[in-house]
């Protein structure tokens, strides 16, 4: 705001002017008032209509975020809104969206938890946002509600993912187990015959079933190493990549699986220490340790893969 003129003409004086002291050198500037809300927020039904719209005379009536069919709240923009109203407006709607998905689209809903983040929710974006808005105060808010909503459903979620997650894991093991034990216990059946009948070496193949039983063991116990702390996101989203338990074990096996052919091969040379893994082959314990870090690597093993593919491929030129 502009200084004022320290001694204006009778009718100089703007709207707002504070007269100055007899004899000051400067002219005060007079307090900038909070910005006021730049939005109108109204209740939503679960289509995203408003519930209760203004009647004719443009006029809000009261607002009850108790409402059963009040599931969605919607904003409509009044004025251009200040960056601070922008910013907390879309970290509503993020909490909403998930406070959503938790209790009213979820495997097992709960209306009655849905309401209580609901009305907090509701208040907050009132608070923040229309009227003689308090985007500061109301951003303070909003931590609370999602530090309330951490506490009370990460471990919940991150257990039942794990559980989700360790019952595939386990299903998925079981026929690699079966043929193990039935190529280590029946070294001169009629199935491990037919198997080198086909030009397959039995012990290489039980190494490969010991790999992906490794590699499950490491996509589940990688879960629980990375996601020590749960965030926001997590709550309706196992990771990044958006993938279900059991697509993410057969994808983690297949690049584990293909890594473990690379190694036996000896297209690549690879060493643990003093232990060369190539030898994965002759080695069940290695083999089973191969795969289980691969398994716990497993955000890591596209790139891993693709690289030493581009690198095999490079060499072809």
């Amino acid at each position: 705001m502009p200084l004022e003129d320290p001694n204006p003409g009778p009718d100089e004086h703007p709207p707002g002017h504070v007269p100055l002291a007899p004899g000051a050198d400067a002219a005060p500037t007079v307090p900038m008032a909070a910005p006021a809300g730049a939005y109108r927020v109204w209740l939503g039904d679960d289509a995203g209509a408003l519930i209760d719209p203004p009647g004719d005379d443009g006029a809000q009536p009261h607002q009850n975020p108790g409402k059963p069919e009040a599931v969605d709240i919607v904003f409509v923009v009044e004025a251009p809104p200040p960056k601070e109203q922008a910013a907390l407006q879309g970290e509503i709607d993020k909490v909403l969206g998930v406070v959503q998905r938790l209790y009213l689209r979820g495997a097992v809903r709960n209306p009655e938890r849905f309401r209580i983040y609901y009305v907090r929710l509701f208040h907050i974006a009132q608070l923040g946002l229309q009227g003689n808005a308090q985007p500061d105060i109301a951003a303070a808010a909003l931590a609370v509600v999602t530090a309330d909503l951490l506490d009370d459903e990460a471990g919940r979620v991150k257990n039942a993912h794990l559980r989700a997650l360790g019952v595939h894991a386990l299903k998925f093991s079981l026929p690699f187990a079966l043929l193990y034990l039935i190529i280590g216990l029946s070294p001169n059946g009629f199935f491990v015959a037919g198997l080198r009948d086909l030009a397959i070496d039995p012990p290489t193949l039980a190494a490969f079933a010991l790999l992906w039983i490794g590699c499950f063991t490491g996509v589940w116990l990688a879960y629980g190493i990375r996601k020590a702390k749960v965030s926001l996101a997590d709550l309706v989203t196992t990771d990044e990549d958006r993938l279900d338990p059991q697509i993410r074990l057969i994808f983690a096996g297949l690049l584990t699986m293909l890594l473990g052919i690379l190694f036996t091969l000896g297209v690549f040379e690879l060493k643990i220490g003093t232990v060369e893994l190539t030898d994965i082959a002759a080695r069940p314990m290695l083999a089973y340790l191969v795969g289980t870090l691969c398994g716990i690597s497993e955000l890591a093993l596209p790139a891993s893969v693709g690289n030493r593919a581009g690198a095999l491929m490079s060499g072809l030129r």
